[in-house]
């Protein structure tokens, strides 16, 4: 390598030529293989397909009928709202005779109203009343706490909501919001024209028989809202809890002060008039076709413009489910890149790319640092170069850019511009011995420390690949092949680029760095209490680490000031959870012999009722729920009342299921199924999932995921979670019966799980190979130990403090431990290489690590400034995903940055230090007078030399 750039061809250009016009060759393709880039954020299926969550998902997919929906609603909607119906045509459109569908959108698949739920119950004689409260939390709300005043009270509404507010802050220790009471929607004259016109056209076609049925049953009157005066609520405000129940006792017996001529107070509050009520607000549940989950954020646009011809307004309409998370994820991803809103000043610079923000931070610091506008021009050139490269391969290899990927281009420009910067200061220092042979110098003086960098940081890259989740394990290979690329570049690219461009060479004046020297004189002076005093630090913030916590929720990636958060807030304060739990009820042949059809579906039943208790599920829905109770024959009665009640069961499920000429019970196919083959779990031939015949019954519950609740509770892999045991106690005397629980929940845990798995393990292994890699550098066990101590420190107290702060650890911050700590070896590959060759120059350690830090200091501060600044220019970002990572990588390089110029300078100059210098071979050593330790308690006899002689 020392003579490839004096090499020249037998026309005679040199390899720098041929390099520059490799690189303009292959910078066609990258750019086109960038036009073809996508997004996909969807966390179902982050986990590998063999993993028993997966595969207990899957299954369930395949067994029921299993369809992404957008949950929508407005915050005006009632059980009496029109718009409901409106909204529900506008979508599906009108079917003729033969069900063909001959308007609405082709995006959506079907949409499920209360309305429609409601009138398919009281088919089945469920009375008006207690179908609206079976669908309550699941697409039925109650709103706020209402309140209904008495006349005393509607004389100053203000003093008694002021009483309110003042007895629930001094009570109850809480902070209540007052809302206006909530009316039946009644549109303006304007408004009233033009839905009218509206829906009378859209009725002149319609022919749906099930639409014209629904309207014939269903009575609006019956669920018009009650009068009140006001509502009230809380931040986390839940029904039936102990601080929710003290709050309407409060208000229900609020009363005015007695006067002088009463011996009570005259009451404020109506009787019984503090209340929730069922039927405000309301939700639509919206199937997508294929075309529209391959769409998500033009079927929502789509779903937003039918909501506004139908009278519904943007600023009260509300979405929520997985495709919205997930493409309002993906737009923000785009907007951190490049955001096209014209509401943004020409100076927002953050707000219009915090990608561009960053690296623009990271040019102007470089010119400043390099104090050459050339030589900074070519750094840049090659960074961004290599970032191009990088990049390009996710497309061009059939992947997908994710939440993750989507940090590495930042990643990779870092990279490279770190070794760039060293590289440069290399060139700098040769150019003022003689610019002819600088490049020459500058590579041989780069190669070992920067492809052992290099090659480090690739480690603790590909370390990732022993995570079980599918980004993490893409972040790893993409980025391990860009440190790859970023070398060449480093070693070639930018060397051939100085052949053609050369900067100015500097005087040996220029370059002289007294402070570096004198910081490393004064750290080996006082290297035993520097040392003792950084590891103590360390110890102190690993030791947070004990409060550690991982976090998988991808809503929790948006602001709280976010369009997306504040719908989730409004959907689950007043309506539903968004995350589905989906528990699937087994019954074996045997056990379909021992109970009949409605006696399996009373045992279903009992698990809902029981499950719909737990006061983190909102609502639940099941077959049982389309059915009245069946009352069981007794023990006693006639063998004629035994037929009747086997017979009625035998005509509901011939009803239900279909009896082979005829299809079952419209929609029941979504909560029953008769598996026709065994599935297996985990090995071939377990059919732990279910056997040939199992009768399979799906009751579905809503969760929050807006809570603080730990889902680890509700279940597990070893089914000894809340719901579990709530379930268990219920088939305990079906020994035919068994349950699985599937869903949203428990990939999200099963994620979570697998993020702390991956942090572990992938540091684990980064750390003990590159720990490998330096014991065999230093040729010996001890020292690459110690060598490592610097490298472990950041990653152990910036994490350690992220503890103690309480913050979560996400995918995003996962991935930056292993990366930080091949960063980390970067500034100590090139610090331990300046220290030998003092060594061999015939200096004293402390003299040596003065060098080295004059040599190196320069460079790793140079490079941890723009890079860090560079990466904090991240944290302003709408999605904290990035905004996380920026910080922390920044963090983690200042961290380094210390480690290295003061421990591991601290270390060089004692044990260290001492190590480096026995093992050195005696051709390198031969003109070094040896040394004994610093210190006596390493048991040699000779005195230790004075620091700062032989400079």
């Amino acid at each position: 390598m020392t003579n490839f750039f004096a090499k020249r061809d037998r026309f005679g250009h040199g390899n720098a030529l041929w390099i520059v016009l490799l690189l303009v060759f292959l910078a066609t393709p990258a750019i086109w293989s960038l036009s073809r880039i996508d997004l996909e954020n969807d966390i179902a299926n982050w986990l590998p397909e063999d993993d028993p969550q997966a595969r207990t998902l899957r299954w369930y997919q395949e067994h029921f009928q299993h369809e992404d929906r957008v949950l929508v609603s407005w915050d005006s909607s009632t059980l009496s709202d029109p718009r409901v119906n409106w909204f529900h045509s506008r979508l599906v459109g009108t079917s003729d005779a033969e069900g063909t569908r001959r308007s609405g959108s082709k995006l959506i698949k079907s949409v499920t109203t209360p309305q429609n739920l409601i009138v398919r119950m009281m088919k089945y004689d469920v009375e008006p009343a207690e179908a609206v409260g079976r669908l309550e939390g699941v697409l039925i709300g109650t709103g706020p706490l209402k309140v209904r005043l008495t006349s005393e009270g509607r004389r100053d509404v203000k003093q008694v909501q002021r009483m309110i507010r003042d007895r629930a802050k001094e009570e109850l220790h809480i902070d209540v919001e007052f809302l206006t009471a909530a009316a039946e929607w009644e549109p303006n004259e304007e408004e009233a024209d033009r839905l009218a016109a509206l829906i009378d056209g859209a009725s002149e076609t319609s022919d749906n028989a099930d639409e014209e049925e629904e309207a014939e049953t269903f009575d609006p009157e019956q669920f018009l809202l009650p009068d009140h005066d006001f509502q009230v609520q809380y931040h986390n405000m839940q029904r039936d809890s102990e601080t929710c129940k003290k709050l309407i006792s409060l208000i229900g017996n609020l009363q005015a002060p007695a006067s002088d001529d009463e011996s009570d107070g005259v009451a404020l509050v109506d009787e019984n008039g503090c209340f929730f009520h069922a039927g405000a607000p309301v939700a639509l549940s919206v199937s997508l076709t294929d075309a529209g989950m391959a769409d998500a954020a033009e079927t929502l646009l789509e779903i937003r413009r039918i909501a506004g011809e139908v009278g519904i307004s943007a600023d009260e309409f509300r979405t929520g489910g997985r495709p919205v998370a997930g493409s309002a994820l993906d737009e923000m991803v785009k907007d951190s890149a490049w955001n096209s809103s014209k509401d943004i000043a020409p100076w927002e610079l953050h707000r219009r790319s915090i990608i561009l923000l960053s690296g623009l931070v990271g040019i102007v610091l470089a010119f400043v640092m390099l104090r050459s506008g050339r030589l900074a021009t070519l750094v840049l050139v090659v960074s961004y170069y290599t970032t191009l490269m990088a990049v390009s391969l996710v497309p061009l290899s059939g992947g997908h850019m994710n939440m993750v990927l989507v940090v590495m281009p930042t990643l990779m420009f870092v990279l490279t511009v770190s070794g760039a910067i060293h590289v440069s200061n290399y060139w700098k220092h040769s150019a003022t011995k003689n610019p002819v042979t600088a490049v020459v110098e500058a590579v041989k003086m780069a190669r070992v420390p920067c492809t052992l960098a290099s090659v480090t940081t690739a480690i603790g890259l590909l370390s990732l690949m022993t995570s079980t989740l599918r980004p993490v394990r893409q972040f790893g290979v993409y980025s391990a092949i860009g440190c790859l690329i970023s070398l060449a570049m480093v070693l070639y690219g930018l060397p051939a680029l100085l052949q053609f461009w050369p900067s100015r060479s500097e005087d040996q004046s220029d370059l002289r760095r007294d402070g570096w020297t004198r910081l490393g004189l004064l750290v080996a002076r006082f290297w035993i209490p520097v040392t003792l005093t950084s590891i103590a630090f360390f110890v102190a913030g690993t030791w947070g680490l004990k409060h550690f916590k991982t976090e998988t929720k991808a809503i929790r990636y948006f602001p709280d000031h976010s369009r997306v958060v504040q719908d989730y807030n409004f959907l689950e304060h007043n309506l539903s959870g968004i995350v589905p739990v989906e528990l699937v009820i087994r019954f074996n042949r045997d056990e379909q012999s021992r109970l009949n059809f409605v006696e399996r579906m009373e045992v279903v039943r009992e698990v809902e009722r029981r499950v719909r208790e737990h006061p983190e599920i909102s609502g639940t829905v099941s077959l049982a729920d389309f059915q009245e109770p069946h009352v069981p024959v007794p023990a006693g009665a006639s063998k004629l009342k035994q037929r009747l009640a086997k017979k009625r069961s035998s005509i509901i499920e011939r009803r239900v299921k279909g009896d082979g000429e005829s299809e079952g019970e419209t929609g029941a196919r979504g909560f029953l199924h008769v598996a026709d083959k065994p599935t297996d779990l985990e090995l071939a031939g377990d059919q732990k999932l279910n056997k040939s015949g199992d009768e399979l019954w799906r009751i579905t519950a809503q969760v929050a995921v807006m809570s603080d609740y730990d889902y680890a509770h509700l279940t597990n892999d070893q089914q000894t979670g809340e719901l579990d045991n709530i379930v268990k106690s219920v088939l305990k005397t079906h020994p035919g019966s068994t349950h699985v629980v599937t869903g949203m929940v428990p990939v999200f845990l099963r994620t979570q799980q697998a993020v702390l798995d991956s942090l572990i393990w992938s540091f684990a292994l980064a750390f003990g190979v590159i720990a490998v890699v330096m014991m065999i550098l230093l040729r010996n066990p001890v020292s690459g130990i110690l060598t490592m101590l610097p490298n472990l420190m950041p990653v152990g107290i910036v994490f350690g403090l992220l503890s103690w702060a309480g913050q979560a650890v996400d995918i995003g911050t996962m991935i930056t431990a292993s990366v930080a700590l091949g960063i980390a070896v970067d500034g100590t590959l090139h610090l331990i290489t300046w220290f030998r060759a003092g060594l061999r120059d015939g200096l004293e350690r402390h003299d040596a690590v003065a060098r080295s830090l004059s040599q190196c200091g320069p460079a790793m501060w140079q490079t941890s400034l723009a890079v860090g600044l560079g990466l904090l220019m991240l944290a302003p970002a709408e999605l904290l995903l990035i905004s996380r990572f920026g910080w922390l990588m920044a963090a983690l390089i200042g961290a380094a940055l210390i480690a290295n110029v003061v421990l591991l300078a601290a270390l060089l100059s004692g044990p260290l230090g001492w190590m480096i210098q026995r093992g050195m071979t005696v051709d390198e050593s031969s003109s070094v007078a040896r040394q004994s330790p610093a210190e006596p308690h390493l048991k040699l006899n000779s005195t230790s030399t004075t620091p700062g002689q032989g400079n």
